[in-house]
């Protein structure tokens, strides 16, 4: 027999009538049987005869509440303890909402039933008072191996009710105002109150509308609304509104805690009425007959305007007619009188009514032009003028006439060409009739008249034609010389632009010469023209005008004249009505000559290398000499026959010969005279001159021959250079080629540093410096001139250059010199000294020192000496002995070597050496290195000092960090290896705990800093086999240690029942839902379970996870939501998750193995680095896609490419035989 009892009613609720159980919570009426007594009565007895059960009394503790929210609060408890077997707890959490102080009554509500000791409640009301009781029972198992004893009785004895009140809040939205009255002017608005007022009933209205009513526009906020009401009613009616416009309204609750937001908008439309009056109607055009008008559109207040009507008068007192009705706002109104005043009104239509008549406005019509004038005529016709009279219009077109135009228009070609055929406007008055001046004789011309009023013009009269007497002609036009000769000028001219209405039978023409022989003449010109023309040419007193021509013909030869004369011209025409004006005076000029040949040329000057010339100046012929050219060829020797003294030798008698010789351009410029360079010295040439002017080149001048001086001699030749030892070099050389008449009685040698070194070393200015004949400060590699140094003087041809630098490369240049001067240098020969052994290399630079070696390098010597280095040779001694012996540990041709066997934390002497060709150089100084310490010992006595143990959740009313730790979790002790003499100490450790084959753990790292021999190792996985190892980190960069023993830990496994609990948490939280009463339906507002996503915490004291394979341990303890298990379930939740997660890790491949275990530190970044690029951050898991892609696409490729290759070869090459065999 199996009883079970509770202290206290236990009140069950299902999930989906939670919401109707709460809030009919004070209306249900109190129950008179308890739970447990029905559940008494309706179980049946087993056993005809009931024995005496043994009673077993538990008592469950109060209900904590752990957090209240302003809609929601948190409660957690303590289990039942010493449950029998057989049996399992099951609590019960029941809420009642009281009114004030009062107290409970037995009208509870079960808002939570199932096994977890802790949930949260929902959808409370701010500022309201609970009460709340836990309902603890015991139910019997369903499994069968754990069958309930028998004749048991199990009674609960459940704690007193706790209270608690949710904080007050902010009102809840309301609802969008409703209309309640509509008016045209006036919209009554009204609201209910809100669903929650958030505990607080002194609630505060805010109304906004927009657009903002009239006066208050000024007061806009945000989005354009306008407050119209701040109090405690829930209605009001806002005034002042436009008709027939939509106004957006909302509304605001206000507590004493703040503004709740504002309700979703409305919008209503006030009443329409009829339009406002329109404005009276304005002219847009008008004519004598018709009046355009247009408006604009009133307010239509709310409705559209569907028609205007616009009325008018007759122009006097009559009444208003309809003009036009329709949906325009224009309107042309025809058949009205010109000049007539007319009342125009206009009003508009919808479909309220008609609006007002708008004000009346009074508009007139135009005037029309008057007609043409009549009787026009011509009064009296002169040679330049004529007299015209016209009468007034018969038609004014009603306004007075108050001017005439008269306009005038040439028909002849002459007087069209003086004003173009245009009509002209020559009068414009009230007067009827006119005089026209300005008229050229014997032209024809047209005159119209017309009327003009206040209107305007009027139509144009029939033109009337005018013609005006004959005269004599005007001036010819254009005279100017077309062309000329030395000895003839062409005269063209024009014919005057009129001929005066009679034709022209003859021209004359005069000519004067353009010279002045009176001596008053200013440079033979007047005064000009205009300004910026050039002064005119005028007939001199002392000269009287030739009369050369007279004709019919327009144009004259004058010939029999001068070359390169200037003279003057004038032409007149003449008619039957007389000559005209002769014109004004043209230049004229015949074309110059070549000039004559000027006289021979004199030797004015002699130099070694240079002759002075001079020469008569010869005659122009009408042009001036511009230049001369002057001409000059080599004689050749006469064998036997000696030179001269230099100078002026005369002219050649033979002028066939000198035409002959090689003539070549000496000078060319305008002075009768010039120096000629670049001669030989003490050589024989002829000269010849020839005068240019503009018309070209004149003859050339008799030939004379001349001497030039001495000279210098020429550079000497055949210069040597050989080296005869590392110091010394020897020269020798010919006598020069030609010394110009004067014997050579000295040589001067020079020496300078080479530009490069000899055989391509580097040599610089230190080595120059140091030869003996002092090369100067320059060095061979600079790209500036040479410095030379004097070498040697006398009359010897050969010397020898000693002290200089060994392998230094020279150049050497000498002259030769005479009574004249010193002539010019040879080219400059090099010459290379022979090499010598190099100077002393750099002093040795240690680096990347390690405790058995390190690297060394030294800079190369600073000279050569002319061979290149072939070897270095570095030696070493141990410091600190008795003596120090060195010992050769490299030689090479590097300037660099990494040693290694040395012994560790040892100081070591190291110099270096350079050797070439010429043998082992001196060698340098000495450096000091010691080698760094040995790693760390690695540590010993690794042991377990606690645990493993599993990880305890926290509850959900302390909640954990989110970087905590979950799984299990072990302490670990170790001792500190001994330092000595040649190990470093230890500035840290590592630990690394690495699951055995077999377990489904991931990796777990952890870094520790200092020397503290102790570290805690979380988050490893429940019910694995780890191997944990420990070894030191080393001071100074110097390394780690060996690992330790391994040490075999153990992880509990978790409980069974905890693991299935676990596994349904981390579904849960996979879904991101919480179940809610032994999960029969997922809640809608679950929080974030243990499944969620794991951190890697990268603070020392967390576990340090070094690959993909290697499981990061969340330090995130989740916080159960809704109505699902609790937070102890959920913190094993997390610990299966990650248990799960671990099971999934894929295998690493042999890159990341190289990458996180195999390299160096510094290799493995390098390496990291390049797969990020090539393959992006995810190259762990996506390298193996990247490159089965790449393969795909060189597979592609590689057929196309040898297609591609072979379709060129056939185009270039078959196309190519296929040509040549056609």
């Amino acid at each position: 027999m199996i009883t079970i009892s509770a202290r206290g009613p236990v009140g069950l609720a299902l999930p989906e009538q939670r919401e109707q159980s709460l809030a009919q919570a004070v209306k249900s009426p109190p129950s008179n049987t308890s739970t447990l007594d029905a559940m008494a009565s309706a179980t049946p007895s087993t056993t005809s005869e009931p024995a005496e059960p043994e009673v077993v009394e538990l008592a469950a503790s109060a209900v904590q509440v752990a957090r209240v929210e302003h809609r929601s609060a948190s409660f957690s408890w303590d289990p039942l303890a010493k449950v029998p077997a057989g049996f399992s707890a099951c609590y019960a959490i029941e809420l009642q909402q009281l009114d004030g102080d009062s107290n409970p009554t037995t009208n509870w509500v079960s808002v939570y039933k199932g096994e977890s000791l802790s949930c949260k409640v929902d959808e409370l009301k701010s500022g309201r008072r609970y009460a709340v009781r836990l309902v603890a029972s015991v139910e019997t198992c369903a499994e069968e191996t754990s069958a309930p004893v028998e004749g048991l009785e199990v009674r609960v004895h459940n704690a007193e009710h706790a209270f608690f009140q949710t904080p007050p809040s902010l009102p809840s939205v309301l609802q969008p105002p409703a209309l309640a009255q509509r008016a045209r002017n006036a919209l009554k608005l009204k609201w209910n109150s809100p669903e929650d007022p958030g505990g607080l009933f002194e609630l505060t209205y805010v109304l906004q509308v927009s657009p903002a009513p009239q006066g208050m526009e000024d007061q806009r906020g945000q989005m354009g609304f306008v407050e119209v009401y701040r109090g405690p009613e829930r209605s009001f009616k806002v005034a002042k509104l436009q008709p027939g416009v939509r106004y957006t309204s909302r509304v605001q609750a206000i507590n004493p805690l703040g503004e709740g937001p504002f309700s979703l908008c409305s919008a209503y439309t006030t009443q329409a009425t009829v339009p406002a009056a329109p404005e009276p109607p304005v002219v847009q055009t008008a004519s004598s007959s018709t009046i355009t008008l247009a408006w604009a559109p009133p307010a239509d207040n709310g409705s559209p305007i569907t028609a205007y009507c616009l009325e008018r008068d007759d122009g006097g007192v009559g009444d208003f007619t309809l003009e036009y009705a329709g949906p325009n706002t224009s309107c042309t109104v025809k058949g009205l009188k010109p000049g007539q005043a007319y009342r125009f009104r206009l009003r508009a239509d919808n479909d309220e009514g008609k609006s007002m008549w708008s004000s009346t406005a009074s508009l007139s019509t135009g005037a029309a032009p008057p007609d043409s004038p009549v009787a026009l005529q011509v009064v009296t016709a002169g040679r330049t003028s004529a007299t015209m009279a016209w009468r007034t219009p018969d038609d004014d077109g009603g306004s007075k006439v108050v001017a005439f135009g008269v306009e005038l228009q040439a028909k002849s070609k002459a007087a069209t060409a003086c004003m173009g055929s245009d009509w002209l406007k020559i009068f414009e008055g009230e007067a009827h009739a006119c005089t026209i001046n300005s008229l050229r004789p014997g032209c024809a011309y047209r005159v119209r008249v017309r009327a003009r009023n206040v209107v305007g013009w009027g139509q144009w009269a029939l033109p009337v034609d005018l013609t005006t007497a004959s005269d004599a002609p005007e001036v010819p036009q254009s005279l100017q010389p077309a062309s000329c000769t030395p000895t003839t000028i062409v005269i063209t001219w024009a014919p005057p632009r009129h001929d005066g209405g009679s034709k022209v039978h003859t021209y004359r023409m005069e000519m004067a010469s353009a010279d002045c022989v009176c001596g008053r003449c200013p440079h033979n010109a007047a005064a000009p023209a205009a300004p910026g023309q050039a002064p005119r040419p005028t007939l001199c007193p002392g000269h009287t005008p030739l009369a050369v021509y007279a004709a019919e013909a327009v144009g004259a030869e004058l010939r029999h004249l001068q070359p390169g004369c200037r003279y003057i011209f004038r032409v007149q025409a003449v008619n039957q009505q007389g000559s005209s004006s002769w014109t004004d005076w043209v230049a004229g000029a015949t074309c110059a000559d070549v000039p004559t040949a000027p006289g021979p040329p004199l030797v004015a000057g002699v130099a070694p290398t240079a002759l002075m010339l001079s020469w008569q100046v010869p005659l122009a012929q009408g042009a001036p000499v511009m230049h001369y050219s002057v001409e000059a060829a080599a004689l050749p020797p006469v064998p036997g026959a000696m030179l001269g003294a230099p100078g002026g030798a005369g002219v050649l008698p033979d002028a066939r010969a000198a035409a002959a010789l090689a003539w070549k351009l000496a000078y060319r410029g305008p002075h009768p005279g010039c120096e000629v360079r670049g001669l030989e010295p003490y050589s024989a040439y002829a000269f010849r001159v020839c005068a240019h002017n503009d018309m070209g080149a004149g003859g050339w001048s008799p030939a004379v021959a001349a001497i030039t001086g001495h000279a210098a001699p020429t550079a000497p030749q055949a210069l040597s250079a050989q080296a005869a030892s590392s110091s010394k070099i020897v020269l020798c050389w010919a006598p020069p080629e030609r010394d110009f008449g004067a014997p050579v009685v000295a040589y001067t040698v020079e020496m300078a540093a080479a530009a490069a070194s000899f055989r391509g070393s580097a040599s610089t200015g230190r080595e120059a410096a140091g030869a003996g004949g002092g090369a100067g400060k320059g060095g061979g590699g600079s790209a500036a001139a040479p410095s030379w140094s004097h070498v040697f003087t006398g009359p010897a041809c050969a010397c020898s250059a000693e002290g200089l630098a060994p392998g230094r490369s020279y150049q050497f240049r000498v002259r030769a010199a005479n009574l004249c001067g010193a002539g010019p240098f040879t080219a400059p020969v090099a010459a290379a000294t022979q090499p010598a052994p190099p100077s002393a290399p750099g002093k040795p630079v240690v680096s990347n020192r390690t405790s058995s070696g390190f690297k060394v390098r030294w800079d190369e010597p600073e000279h050569t000496y002319g061979s290149h280095v072939a070897a270095y040779v570095l030696q070493a001694a141990q410091a600190g002995g008795a003596g120090e012996e060195w010992v050769e540990v490299y030689r090479g041709p590097e300037a660099g070597v990494r040693l290694s066997g040395l012994a560790p934390a040892c100081k070591y002497l190291l110099r270096a050496a350079a050797v070439n060709s010429a043998g082992q150089g001196a060698w340098g100084e000495s450096e000091a290195a010691i080698t760094h310490l040995l790693p760390p010992l690695p540590p010993c006595e690794v042991a377990v000092a606690e645990g493993p143990a599993l990880a305890e959740p926290a509850s959900e009313a302390t909640q954990p960090p989110q970087d905590a730790p979950s799984g299990a979790w072990v302490a670990l002790s170790w001792q500190e290896p001994e330092a000595d003499a040649t190990h470093a100490p230890a500035m840290g450790f590592e630990v690394v705990a690495t699951p055995k084959p077999g377990s489904d753990g991931g990796v777990v790292k952890l870094n520790i800093t200092g020397r503290r021999g102790e570290a805690r190792l979380e988050g490893l996985a429940p019910g694995c086999s780890y191997s944990v190892r420990v070894r030191s980190v080393g001071v100074d960069g110097t390394g780690h240690s060996g690992w330790s023993e391994e040490e075999t830990v153990e992880t509990p496994a978790l409980p069974e029942s905890e693991e299935a609990a676990g596994g349904t948490g981390a579904a849960a939280g996979g879904s991101g839902a919480v179940q809610r009463k032994g999960g029969k339906k997922g809640g809608k507002k679950g929080g974030a379970t243990a499944g969620g996503a794991e951190r890697a915490p990268a603070n020392g004291g967390a576990p340090s996870v070094s690959s993909d394979d290697a499981v990061s341990v969340s330090r995130e303890v989740a916080v159960s939501s809704g109505r699902g298990k609790g937070g102890k379930a959920a913190a094993r939740v997390a610990a299966a998750a990650t248990t799960v997660a671990a099971k999934k890790v894929r295998a690493r491949g042999f890159v990341e193995k190289l990458v996180d275990e195999r390299l160096p530190r510094g290799l493995a970044s390098v390496l990291e680095t390049v797969l990020v690029a090539l393959f992006t951050a995810e190259w762990r898991r996506c390298m193996g896609r990247h490159l089965a892609w790449y393969g795909k696409i060189f597979i592609v490729l590689v057929p196309l490419f040898v297609l591609a290759v072979f379709a060129i070869n056939y185009y270039m090459f078959g196309t190519a035989a296929g040509r040549s065999q056609l």
